[in-house]
């Protein structure tokens, strides 16, 4: 029977917020195998992107010719640009993710490309509310946006499990255990804001707290200056890109999740997954009222947001979380509990489902 065909250009097992977003949107549309639906993706570097595109194009239109594919749903705006006229021309039924740094990407071209084509988009699935108004600023037609919360698959976490990670980690990098772990996972660029924590906040944090960042990225440098500059740089522990063993032990035994992004032109937080996934694993999550972000933490339910660039509100909000530890704990279990029911990928699925069922049905 004809269903859905999702089309990828982010995949695992290359890793990344995106991949892991485009798997977990899979694993709902492909979970019913008599729904007919159908993957085309790509798990590589963008480096053989220009390989993997001309067999993704030959593959659809042989689907599409087929009576195989009901409606095409693109992974993000970048695919989409590239394969509207071919869709349009197939007469086949389609709609698009929108993940932010995917209509925001300063690139001239790019931004004449977005400007000219997201408008022709009959639906628009963004991935937060502040993708969606920056979707319709940029074209976007408003009645065809829809905002579709992200589901995150449960890893299923228990306490023996966190206290088990907490020592492991103590253990794997050298950490007393009394000091308490705040952890930055992700790609390293200016918009995370790692560099302007460091510089701006941890300084003014009492002593006995250890600042964990992994991942990589264009902004290392800036990041491993701020560390040379701070009074005691061991308070900092930049680890660089990590396996996904350590990205597990990490999350499930660091005691505070720290997102601290930044405003910076071109560029923006879609979503900010690892968050979620950091709050499903039971890490406290402290993140900037930014963006994206909005979405990814609903203040004071499954985490906290702090203005963004406000040195003294972070610290206050992290010298709170730090003066009551039982209390933390309690209030991080409780924040993972609703995290889990808030961030279903039952009901992201189930969304997604309607969603293109009534795109499908409008035409």
């Amino acid at each position: 029977m004809p269903g859905t065909l999702f089309i990828t250009r982010k995949y695992p097992p290359s890793v990344g917020g995106m991949e892991t977003l485009a798997a977990d949107v899979w694993a709902t549309l492909g979970a019913d195998p008599d729904a007919g639906a159908r993957l085309i993706a790509h798990g590589g570097t963008n480096r053989w992107l220009p390989l993997w595109f001309p067999g993704a194009v030959l593959r659809t239109i042989w689907l599409v010719l087929r009576g195989k594919v009901d409606i095409v749903l693109t992974g993000d705006v970048a695919t989409y640009l590239l394969l509207a006229p071919l869709l349009r021309a197939l007469r086949v039924r389609h709609a698009t993710m929108a993940m932010g740094k995917d209509i925001v990407w300063s690139s001239p071209s790019y931004q004449r490309a977005v400007r000219a084509g997201i408008g022709k988009a009959p639906l628009v699935l963004a991935i937060s509310s502040a993708t969606a108004e920056v979707a319709i600023s940029h074209g976007a037609v408003r009645e065809r946006v829809r905002v579709v919360r992200l589901g995150v698959q449960d890893p299923h976490v228990s306490e023996a499990d966190r206290r088990e990670a907490r020592a492991g980690l103590r253990e794997r990098f050298s950490i007393h255990s009394s000091d308490v772990t705040l952890l930055t996972l992700g790609r390293l660029v200016k918009r995370k804001g790692v560099e302007w924590f460091i510089r701006e906040v941890l300084p003014k944090v009492p002593d006995g707290v250890v600042y964990l960042v992994a991942g990589g990225g264009e902004d290392g440098a800036r990041i491993d200056a701020a560390v040379a500059a701070l009074p005691d740089p061991s308070r900092v522990r930049v680890l660089g890109a990590v396996s996904s063993e350590d990205r597990e032990l990490l999350m499930r035994g660091a005691d505070l999740f720290i997102q601290p992004n930044v405003p910076v032109a071109g560029d923006m937080e879609g979503f900010g997954l690892v968050a979620v996934e950091a709050a499903l694993r039971g890490a406290l999550v402290v993140a900037a009222d930014l963006e994206g972000l909005r979405d990814a933490v609903d203040d004071g339910s499954t985490g906290y947001l702090v203005p963004p660039e406000d040195s003294e509100a972070w610290a206050a909000q992290i010298q709170t979380l730090l003066d009551d530890g039982p209390l933390r704990d309690q209030t991080a279990r409780a924040f993972s509990d609703a995290a889990r029911v808030r961030y279903s990928t039952v009901t992201m699925g189930r969304e997604l489902r309607r969603l293109l069922a009534l795109e499908s049905a409008a035409r």
